[in-house]
């Protein structure tokens, strides 16, 4: 019989901060299950853990890595920065995980922990049964003490700067084209991308303005990112009318591993219309595997004719 997952969802494992799952030492024991998975393989095992801008980002960043180092984990911090450039990095620089705290588009007081694998991809459900079942067997052992909320904590661990600054490098580095003439309104949901956006765009030469750029810890998607991409649509279709400055506009949510898009007039791009852009710029430069395309069941008949071309 096939075992169902209770902590780890569809997108890791997500809650209201500070109950559980998501208690000081509920966080503690998912970080120390983690170790022991990973030094089973490798007893010289590394990870490296990035956060969004949530209040309750650092002390759970903080105590994860508690429970990491009490079984002989290396951490390596990368700071704010969005869930893709975790998985980047892990792949990239030879960890053997990668973590990311973050509720994603949820609201500021939800939290989460997402797990990747040192080739980048989420883990299998295997292997999250198994850390599952240690956390609940540490959970119900009345010997097992959490240590002390003690460790450093995630913003002094060595290699935060760097390592973000690796990933936008690298994001610049696909790039080619001169888009140093593009206007770009840019909402970054006073979420990762604040940390990663101007320096990103700043790199590629784009005149970009930058609207919910001052995460204070509670402001995350509040009336703003992807889940109201309204918001920047208007501010483009307001200044179109004012001073013609915008060509697009882009919108990410609170870890930035989503992106919506508004035309010059301030008109949504669903997700349909982004697929069919982006396959038919990868077919044109051969870059599109066996000329397929991957939709959800949220995807309407008309993506489809559309890259059939029979529309």
């Amino acid at each position: 019989m096939t075992q169902t997952r209770q902590l780890f969802g569809t997108d890791g494992i997500r809650g209201v901060a500070g109950e559980f799952p998501l208690t000081r030492d509920s966080v503690y024991w998912i970080g120390r299950a983690l170790g022991h998975d990973l030094v089973r393989v490798n007893d010289r095992a590394r990870v490296v853990i990035g956060q969004d801008t949530r209040a309750s980002s650092r002390w759970i960043a903080d105590r994860f890595l508690q429970g990491l180092a009490s079984v002989g984990v290396e951490t390596r911090s990368a700071g704010v920065i969005t869930t893709p450039g975790v998985a980047f990095l892990a792949r990239s620089q030879g960890f053997d995980a990668g973590v990311v705290i973050s509720a994603s588009h949820n609201p500021w007081t939800d939290n989460g922990i997402k797990i990747f694998s040192g080739d980048g991809y989420k883990l299998p459900d295997v292997r999250e049964l198994a850390i599952e079942k240690e956390i609940f067997a540490l959970l119900q052992d009345s010997d097992a003490v959490p240590a002390p909320d003690s460790a450093p904590d995630s913003a002094s661990l060595p290699g935060e700067e760097g390592l973000r600054h690796a990933y936008v490098h690298w994001l610049a580095g696909g790039v080619s084209a001169d888009l140093s003439r593009l206007r770009v309104a840019v909402d970054c949901a006073n979420g990762a991308a604040t940390a990663e956006a101007p320096e990103l765009f700043g790199a590629l030469k784009i005149n970009a303005t930058f609207l919910h750029s001052a995460p204070d810890g509670e402001n995350i998607n509040e009336n703003c990112g992807a889940l109201h991409p309204e918001t920047v649509a208007r501010f483009v279709a307001e200044s179109q009318v004012a001073e013609g400055r915008f060509d697009v506009g882009v919108t990410f949510d609170g870890d930035a591993d989503r992106a919506l898009f508004c035309d010059a007039n301030g008109r949504v791009v669903n997700g349909d219309a982004v697929l069919l852009l982006a396959a038919r710029e990868m077919k044109s430069r051969g870059t599109l595997a066996n000329a397929t395309v991957v939709a959800t069941t949220m995807s309407n008949m008309g993506l489809e004719l559309a890259l059939s071309d029979r529309a």
